[in-house]
């Protein structure tokens, strides 16, 4: 069958400003998806017929041009592949491919980031930009043929010699990797030297790294209080429902109230938090079974977030005065909430693979649940019967 594709402006996704994302929609042996283009417009300035942006939207000419490069690009990879439709993750490649030849990493990938951006969150683009503007620093240029394992090593030398912690270096090691990734992909470079250098993702803290329930409670009855207004107050509403539920903070400005389904278990009126984790598109299921926890949901309609979000350094500074203010003597950041839920849901002996899919793990997700049967109600049973906060 041959493959289809179509310019859509998706109605599943809504921002507070009502706008909604337009997105190319590729349809090839019997799949679809959704390719973001990275731009957000109103409905009534979609017109559906032409596949274009009304003159009431200020950005509607440069718009409609990048519009008609993708889509001349996506047709021609169709018409060029009409007997043999290419697979979804090939054809997402090639569309955002560039021919022009590079010889610095630097220039090559920030002009893959212009393209990355179309599908990945803007904090994480902005790691991304800040990673290699922080490498410019120390090196301002950057040949594909410098890029190995002594390089990477004298980076990781650099970095802990500036002052970095251990953690905050390997995260730059992390995205460095990926980056190097979409390198490879080009084939650009050959062989990666991560290959030989090991990224140590966990790295032990000095009785910091997680809250124990009492602190959490405690935090709970400062923000039932109201103490704090605005941005401290806000934080504070993410950062508990994360202790919570384990939803990643890259979650919290996607999530909409569509999000959550109601069920019934054992008498019990439950709410389930219901999405695809945004970093790698595995399926999450956060049952939500306390008043205290849905209290922090609030209410809202259904095309509405459930969360406003602020920037990650603010958020984190505003974690760091409250913790302070608190008493509570540990270096917590927001990810910390997601490692407090794992180490307590273990302590509670949530079994592991539920907690793992709540988390939006693979290892939670993989296909050995369809034989075991693991079901939605299965899930919130478990958090009801040895969990409920």
């Amino acid at each position: 069958m041959r493959a289809t594709v179509r310019i859509v402006l998706r109605k599943d996704y809504t921002k507070q400003d009502g706008k909604q994302q337009l997105a190319l929609r590729y349809v090839a042996h019997r799949k679809s998806t959704h390719i973001g283009l990275g731009i957000s417009i109103l409905p009534r300035h979609w017109d559906k017929n032409a596949s274009m942006v009304r003159a009431g939207e200020p950005l509607s000419f440069r718009y409609n041009k990048y519009i008609k490069e993708i889509e001349q690009r996506a047709v021609k990879l169709v018409l060029d592949n009409h007997n043999n439709p290419l697979p979804i993750p090939k054809f997402r490649e090639l569309l955002f491919e560039k021919t022009e030849s590079h010889t610095d990493f630097y220039d090559f990938i920030t002009q893959e980031l212009e393209f990355l951006q179309t599908d990945r969150r803007k904090g994480t683009i902005d790691n991304y930009k800040k990673l290699i503007n922080t490498m410019k620093l120390w090196k301002p240029t950057l040949l594909f043929s410098e890029i190995t394992l002594d390089f990477i090593q004298s980076f990781h030398k650099h970095e802990i010699e500036s002052g970095n912690k251990q953690s905050t270096v390997y995260k730059k090691h992390a995205n460095f990797k990926f980056l190097i990734g979409v390198a490879m992909k080009k084939e650009l470079i050959t062989k990666n030297p991560y290959d030989n250098f090991e990224i140590k993702k966990k790295i032990k803290a000095e009785n910091n790294d997680v809250l124990t329930e009492e602190e959490i409670e405690t935090l709970y009855k400062v923000y039932e209080s109201n103490v704090y207004t605005k941005g401290k107050q806000t934080v504070l509403r993410n950062f508990l429902f994360a202790c919570y539920s384990g939803l990643s903070y890259a979650e919290y400005d996607i999530v909409t109230y569509a999000d959550l389904k109601y069920y019934m278990v054992d008498g019990h009126k439950c709410l389930l938090l219901c999405n695809e984790r945004y970093k790698n598109n595995i399926p999450y299921r956060i049952p939500i079974v306390s008043d205290k926890v849905k209290a922090l949901l609030g209410s809202g309609k259904d095309f509405q977030k459930i969360f406003t979000v602020l920037t990650n350094q603010p958020t984190n500074r505003y974690l760091k005065d409250i913790m302070n203010e608190q008493g509570i003597n540990k270096q917590v950041t927001f990810h910390r909430a997601r490692h407090s839920f794992r180490t307590i849901a273990a302590q509670k002996g949530i079994q592991e693979n539920i907690a793992e899919r709540i988390m939006g793990h693979a290892e939670g997700n993989d296909i050995k649940d369809i034989y075991t049967h693991l079901q939605d109600e299965d899930i919130i049973r478990e958090m009801l019967t040895k969990w409920v906060a």
